[in-house]
């Protein structure tokens, strides 16, 4: 299997991974403070991460290699990126949110053609077209709840800081792998809401948190979150982006669209209408003739 089929691979199931991890975070956030939960998540990710790498089951060598710019993609990936997606769903209703995620695979592939100089054929734009009108049509017909400018600003702000880390995990990919970027970042993410999470809450913190943790529902929730979301789903994620242009790996984020669809009818037993059933097929196809067609 060439390379680039298991980047088509990859991506696949670190987007599946994604799509479920709402459906968790949302058991969680039930339980919760969302400071708490992130505290949670991170430490977990901090824990497994560095399991792998004192039983040797992943290779970590960061001497002498240069970390500022790898810090700071943690900084975009997962900080800031989490604090703004956090804000902007509080504020903006959910036709907004749909838009916005359905069109930063069009930022991505954009900032790439500018700055990576990789440029999708005609082809390719049609099929990412396709897939990002699958997920506009969801998103439109699940609209509720009310915009403000805080919320817009927010959003925007996440997806265009997804859309970076996107392209510096592809740029730093000749000189790190993808554990030693996945590492630093949610090495990043640790100390950042950890801190954020005693910073917030002080006293009340530990307590809120072995509260948490006492909750059944909550540790199968965090140990996703924190585990294949997090190390797995992200590994994954930054292995696809050092082995296929960043339009072609980021258009499979619209694959957890589909997911979260068929998890909230399988699990929470909403409604399947045949607008999920044409949307969750525009998707598919064109996540399928991106990646297939030349």
């Amino acid at each position: 299997m060439n390379s680039e089929k298991k980047g088509v691979i990859a991506a696949t199931l670190a987007y599946i991974i994604f799509g479920l991890s709402y459906l968790f975070s949302k058991i969680a956030l039930n339980i919760t403070e969302p400071a708490i939960l992130l505290c949670a998540r991170f430490s977990i990710t901090f824990v497994i991460l560095n399991i792998l790498v004192l039983t040797g089951v992943m290779k970590l060598n960061l001497r002498g290699k240069n970390l500022i710019m790898p810090i700071f993609v943690g900084l975009l990936q997962p900080v800031l990126y989490f604090i703004l997606e956090n804000y902007g769903l509080k504020y903006t209703n959910t036709s907004f949110t749909g838009l916005l995620s359905a069109i930063s695979p069009i930022f991505t592939a954009i900032l790439g053609a500018l700055i990576l100089k990789e440029r999708p054929t005609r082809k390719q734009w049609i099929f990412i077209c396709v897939s990002i009108l699958g997920v506009l049509m969801v998103s439109l017909k699940s609209g509720s709840g009310n915009n403000t400018v805080l919320g817009c600003v927010c959003l925007i702000g996440a997806y265009l800081s997804g859309s970076f880390y996107s392209l510096l995990i592809r740029r730093l990919s000749d000189r790190f792998t993808p554990f030693e970027l996945t590492y630093i970042m949610f090495c990043v993410g640790f100390v950042f809401f950890a801190g954020m999470a005693f910073f917030q809450y002080r006293a009340k913190a530990m307590p809120m948190l072995i509260s948490a943790v006492n909750n059944s529902q909550f540790i199968i929730s965090i140990l996703y979150l924190g585990g294949l979301a997090s190390v797995g789903a992200y590994l994954l994620a930054n292995y696809s982006l050092s082995k296929l242009p960043v339009a072609r790996s980021t258009i499979f984020g619209n694959i957890s669209t589909v997911v979260s669809i068929l998890s909230g009818v399988i699990i929470m037993h909403d409604s399947f209408t045949w607008i999920s059933v044409i949307a969750t097929i525009l998707i598919l196809l064109g996540v399928w003739g991106t990646n297939a067609v030349k």
